[in-house]
């Protein structure tokens, strides 16, 4: 993609998420309630952490504050993927319906059309969450957040969010041989429970599932062992953007392949 591609789909994508969050703002009760429903989903795991640290100092070197910004760095990721890319979530009800056959008539590519076409407000009430936990635990810990840390949290986050849109779409795109292929979206998005915790808690097979296959560990863990001083291996700091570009250009040549598979309703 060029240069002037890429600046044209940056300055058009903020007008299609405000349009599409003008038309969810016009239904204010289903915000608060969405928005509501993710912060107690949230403040559950958040609940179950601060009742094991009840009885155990730490797990595996992690103190309960370290736990829970690892908690807070998934909860934010998995909270901006679900408010700028809920559309993903549509592409088996497109093609049921045969209204991708619009998408495509678009000047514009497809697969952004898909992502686009929605947002997700109710992931706005992770990332408030996810937010006030991890400046708690900042607070708690002391950590010393430089300009240069600051900067790499933000690009961490928005990485870890990436990551999350470029699994869910690949699992999205199975709908051209399924039809509806949110049962394999759901299962991937509980799988992605694992990355709220440091992976260094589970087995040798679930860490490289982890880390080399489905990269949820480039959401939460590995950023946060550099933000909290714990680890200064090329893998934390470089880890997340390495694990977005690839999940990314994956997620695109798949949707491709699958695009090229896909008959119109009328044909």
């Amino acid at each position: 993609m060029g240069v002037k591609r890429l600046w044209f789909y940056l300055k058009l994508y903020p007008c299609l998420v405000s349009k599409s969050i003008q038309g969810t703002m016009s239904y204010k009760g289903d915000f608060f309630l969405g928005a509501g429903a993710s912060v107690l989903m949230q403040s559950l795991g958040f609940v179950f952490l601060w009742a094991v640290f009840r009885e155990i100092p730490e797990i595996n070197g992690w103190s309960f504050y370290q736990m829970v910004f690892v908690y807070g760095m998934s909860a934010i990721s998995l909270g901006l993927n679900e408010f700028l890319f809920a559309g993903s979530w549509n592409v088996g009800r497109y093609i049921r319906e045969g209204s991708l056959d619009r998408l495509l008539l678009r000047p514009i590519g497809t697969m952004f059309s898909v992502f686009a076409d929605d947002v997700g407000i109710h992931g706005l009430g992770s990332v408030l969450f996810g937010l006030a936990v991890c400046i708690t635990s900042l607070c708690r810990l002391q950590v010393g957040f430089s300009v240069g840390k600051l900067l790499f949290w933000l690009v961490a986050m928005v990485c870890g969010a990436l990551i999350f849109f470029s699994v869910n779409m690949i699992c999205a795109a199975l709908a051209f041989w399924v039809t509806d292929s949110q049962s394999a979206m759901i299962l991937f998005q509980n799988t992605s429970e694992f990355c709220k915790y440091p992976i260094t808690i589970y087995g040798r097979g679930l860490q490289i599932l982890l880390t080399y296959i489905i990269p949820f560990g480039f959401c939460s863990y590995y950023p946060a062992g550099f933000l909290l001083d714990m680890s200064s291996k090329p893998i934390c700091w470089l880890g997340p953007l390495v694990a977005a570009g690839t999940a990314l250009t994956a997620a695109k040549l798949f949707w491709r392949f699958a695009l090229g598979k896909y008959q119109s309703g009328g044909g």
